[in-house]
């Protein structure tokens, strides 16, 4: 019976036997106990592999090294590639070369990327992989018994460990990583850092690896091909890590194409020093299964799907996208056709970012493979440069979000070259300095008042305007994929609908420990107000008016900006002050920059009331007038003690909160962010941005707080549903939306296809004088004048509905009729000619005022998202019936707010709040206190103390009202906070 049972014998040897398969030979004891202890432990060497290698590869470097150290030229040769291998690690050694007394010695021989050098791939073929079961690795004669389940070789040098379990005996990964991490020396000559590529774990189901080995701290990470690997029918779930991993041709590849030493940096605070000092590190970077299997599908479709295709990929926060970036730019550089082709696929790749740091890092990527100077190119001196690196055809151009616009000019004219242009996530919000570069540099019509712009939606214009290039291939890189972006990079399905070509999900990303899910501690909270108007009732627009309320009247006003602050430092000092090992840090994000000078003044203030060390910082871009003083980011945070950038400021232990305007909300990556406290209404994608923030790893924080004053929970919930797992366009956008809308612009007869051509025919006229072209455009005017102000604003929307229906469809369909474009031409410089109709702005004055408010805990949101496609509707560009906003009077709109938010205070609370507080004030021995040589918080603490048992003394009389009071401490603190504050204005109220 025992012969029966499943065993980690039968396992290993089950996965030898299909290395064997591929070509691998063995070394293990049960083969043949020679080449079984041929092992050198010391050096970390398979002797006998090397030197046949050495030997049947470079015949006449051996023949040298012969003569040279004559019967120990064995020893020697062995000794110099150890000390070669220890000083500068494997990878550089097998991608090098190592010399030993002038001779030098290839160790390793890559796959050649074409057939045309047989030379190359007949070295190539001379490579010898090898499979060694119960590898003993140990140079401590204690533990020279000790063994390794299996050890992958080439040409005898040791590249990867594997610890195998079987699972049918009991065991699974976990038993082989804690394996690795309790009785695995990482001091052991072959277990060093730099030494093998990675260290493998291996059950029946999972698959894990780490590239460093440092005892209980050593960290794996999941090499799986989803959250669970698929079944596979009369075989093993990891199949896959022989079938396609270990194979011979994948480890040449990732020898030579990806894995590679990158230098982390990480800036944190010294103590000793009492500064932010960057702290760098050393890690060997081995790519993730998404991370190969989206490079290899790409090399596989490329050649067959031909220039001018665009890939969409669907990467998440987690995922690795830095790396996969240089990863993919560096094998588009050396892409052919195919085998047989001499003539690489594109003639430059161009990288685009906003993200300041993948600059270095891509460069640092792709130059650690290549090894070749000057493949990457960054452009750092402006437009001009750009040019020149495309005109001179630089394999690899890396440049900014605010060149793009240039590049689509350069590229587009440049029919004889091919290009690959890789878009990296630019976020969807960006503001301040940043929007205004891009309003510059984009050419896009955006209105002062606007603090934040939508590139997302920009770069698919841009590249929209340009239409299909069939010398051009994009690839656009993002977690949260809007319908443009869909349409304009997916790919499309015979069903009509458009997926990402590749996708790495939100899901995937928490379920595998590289984010966390920010939406398990997510609290909402809600205001409950009651505002009054004592002035002269006039007209406004509704919206308008509705929002201004809002803003003006109930987030700036100070007691609100008082009870949230309240309620957010008491949720601090509870719950968030000793998360991450004492290092949580906590974000406030307000709707906009003279919220964000109050909050930040109402913050500090509040953190020295409770005699509190920490202090806050603020994020905002320029500068912002606040009641007739002007204010910089800058400037307030010189008041707290920090003169620098926020990122850095916040390193310091002292800085544990900030407060942002519209910054910091994309692209910032603090790991000790723990706590987001959601002041500012958000939707959609900036939903999942905002709150992202929070997601990252780091030692001790397994878990973050949101605390949302402001959203509906619901809302939230759904933002995020649309990005967890894929997001898929359900259909292309029908093309006679554009017909529809042209069709309802010339039934007003303003002006008929004559006029269309004779613009068109003056406007394409390089030798034009510019003044011809508005006699055209003047006459269309004055008829559009004649238009009652209703249809005026129709006919412009109708205008601008084709003008983006054809403009973002152009794209996407060749179009055959030209009568489009000329219209599209007509249309575009019409709308600028039209008369603009001045926007009506209004005040509001003091007559209306906040009479009552209450923040109010709500619930803990549970978040549940599901498991499922997240399907798009398909884009529709159709025209607003009207421009014009309904105007109502502003007393009915002070009724529809306080109906929509006024859960009012009844006469019953407000009368038992009453003689709560004249309970207080009437305390002849509360009044002592407060009167005299105390401290503002013993003050404070007695005062509450006297208050709460105040509250305990309507349990005989008013119990409903304790138990509102009782079951709500947010509302409860709120309540004591007001009284705090009317006592020590008022000494007592009644004074």
């Amino acid at each position: 019976m025992s012969n029966l049972s499943p065993t980690e014998l039968k396992f290993e040897e089950y996965i030898e036997k299909n290395l064997l398969n591929l070509g691998y030979l063995s070394l293990s004891k049960s083969t043949s106990e020679a080449e079984y202890e041929n092992y050198d432990r010391a050096n970390c060497l398979h002797i006998s592999q090397l030197i046949e290698f050495i030997k049947k590869s470079q015949p006449d470097s051996w023949e040298s090294l012969l003569e040279i150290h004559g019967t120990s030229v064995k020893e020697k040769v062995i000794k110099r590639v150890n000390e070669e291998i220890t000083k500068r690690g494997l990878i550089d050694v097998l991608r090098g070369e190592v010399t030993d007394k002038g001779v030098k010695m290839k160790l390793f021989y890559p796959k050649p990327k074409s057939s045309l050098n047989p030379e190359a791939q007949e070295l190539y073929n001379k490579n010898q992989f090898a499979v060694m079961r119960q590898l003993r690795y140990s140079i401590k004669e204690e533990d020279k018994n000790n063994s390794i389940d299996m050890g992958l070789f080439v040409n005898g040098i040791p590249l990867i460990t594997v610890e195998l379990k079987n699972q049918l005996t009991g065991q699974n990964i976990e038993h082989s990583e804690n394996q690795y991490r309790y009785d695995r020396n990482p001091h052991e000559p072959l277990l060093k850092f730099k030494r093998c590529l990675a260290h493998f774990c291996i059950d029946n189901n999972k698959a894990s690896m780490t590239t460093k080995l440092s005892g209980p701290r050593t960290k794996f990470l999941p090499f799986n091909k989803g959250i669970e690997n698929p079944e596979v029918e009369n075989d093993y779930r990891v199949e896959y890590m022989w079938s396609e991993i270990f194979t011979p041709d994948n480890l040449s590849e990732i020898i030579d194409n990806y894995v590679f030493v990158a230098e982390e940096e990480e800036y944190g605070y010294d103590e000793k020093k009492d500064s932010v000092e960057k702290k760098t590190t050393e890690v060997l970077i081995f790519p993730r299964y998404h991370q190969l299997d989206l490079i290899k599908n790409l090399k596989q479709t490329i050649p067959e799907d031909d220039l001018g295709t665009n890939y969409l990929v669907q990467h998440t926060t987690g995922s690795g996208k830095s790396y996969s970036i240089g990863w993919l730019a560096h094998t588009l550089s050396s892409l052919y056709k195919d085998e047989a082709s001499d003539k690489r696929m594109f003639s430059s790749i161009i990288v685009v970012t906003d993200r300041k740091v993948l600059d270095k890092q891509l460069q640092h990527t792709i130059e650690s493979i290549q090894r070749t100077p000057g493949v990457v190119n960054n452009v750092t001196q402006g437009a001009k440069q750009l040019k020149e690196f495309i005109e001179q055809e630089k394999a690899i151009i890396v440049t900014t979000i605010q060149k793009f616009p240039y590049i689509i000019e350069d590229i587009t004219n440049l029919k004889q070259q091919s290009f690959a242009v890789i878009i990296d996530e630019v976020h969807s919000s960006q503001t301040g300095e940043l929007a205004t570069a891009m309003k510059t540099a984009l050419n896009v019509d955006i209105s002062e008042d606007e603090e934040e712009i939508d590139i997302e939606e920009i770069v698919n214009q841009q590249i929209n305007a340009k239409g299909p290039q069939e010398h051009i291939s994009y690839f656009g890189f993002t977690g949260t994929p809007k319908e443009a972006t869909l349409e304009v990079f997916g790919t499309k399905q015979t069903d009509g609908s458009f997926i990402p070509f590749h996708t790495y999900s939100m899901k995937q990303s928490i379920a595998e420990g590289f984010t966390l899910d920010v939406l398990s501690n997510y609290t909402s909270y809600k205001r409950f107000f009651k505002i009054s108007m004592d002035g002269k009732d006039f007209e406004v627009p509704t919206a308008k008016a509705k929002r201004k309320i809002i803003r003006e009247v109930v987030l700036d006003d100070q007691l609100n900006i008082e009870q949230t602050v309240s309620i957010m430092l008491d949720h601090f000092f509870e719950k968030v002050i000793d998360e991450i090992n004492g290092k949580a840090r906590a974000m406030i994000v307000v709707p906009f920059r003279k919220a964000c000078v109050k909050f930040f003044n109402e913050v500090n203030k509040q953190l020295v009331a409770r005699d509190s060390e920490i202090k806050c910082l603020v994020g905002f871009s320029g500068d912002v007038r606040v009641d007739g003083d002007t204010f910089t980011e800058k400037g307030l945070n010189a008041t707290v003690g920090h003169n620098g950038e926020v990122p850095n400021g916040l390193k310091y232990p002292q800085n544990r909160l900030v407060v942002v305007a519209n910054k910091y909300q994309t692209g910032f990556d603090e790991p000790n962010l723990q706590t987001l406290y959601l002041n500012k209404p958000i939707k959609g994608v900036q939903s999942v941005q905002t709150l992202s923030r929070l997601n990252r790893t780091t030692t001790g924080k397994t878990h973050t707080f949101i605390l949302d004053f402001v959203n509906e929970p619901e809302v939230i919930v759904e933002a995020f549903q649309s990005y967890y797992t894929s997001t898929v366009l359900e259909e292309e956008t029908d093309p006679n939306q554009m017909y529809d809308n042209l069709t309802k612009i010339k039934n007003y007869l303003l002006f008929d296809a004559v006029q269309v051509t004779e613009f068109n025919t003056i406007f394409l006229n390089p030798n034009r004088v510019e003044g011809q072209l508005h006699p055209i455009l003047d006459k269309v005017c004055d008829e559009f004048n004649k238009l009652e102000d209703g249809e005026q604003d129709l006919f412009k929307s109708y205008l601008l509905a084709y003008m983006k229906a054809y403009s973002y469809l152009s794209q996407i369909i060749t179009f055959q009729d030209q009568e489009l474009e000329k219209y599209f031409i007509f249309c575009k410089y019409l709308y600028k000619k039209l008369p603009k109709r001045a926007r009506e702005n209004f005040e509001l004055d003091s007559s209306v005022n906040l009479d009552d408010l209450r923040i109010s805990y709500i619930r803990d949101v549970e978040a549940g998202l599901i498991d499922e496609v997240e399907i798009l509707n398909k884009l529709l560009f159709t025209a607003s019936q009207s421009l014009e906003e309904s105007k109502e009077l502003l007393s009915e709109i002070v009724n529809q707010v306080n109906h929509l938010y006024g859960v009012n205070l009844s006469e019953n609370d407000l009368s038992e709040l009453g003689e709560i507080e004249n309970i207080l004030a009437l305390d002849e021995n509360t009044k002592a206190v407060m009167t005299g040589d105390n401290t503002e918080e013993n003050k404070k603490a007695y005062l509450k103390k006297q208050f709460e048992s105040a509250v305990y003394g309507l349990v005989g009389k008013n119990i409903e009202m304790f138990k509102k009071l009782d079951t709500n401490q947010s509302a409860q603190n709120m309540i004591f906070q007001a009284i705090y504050k009317n006592y020590t204005d008022g000494l007592g109220f009644s004074q």
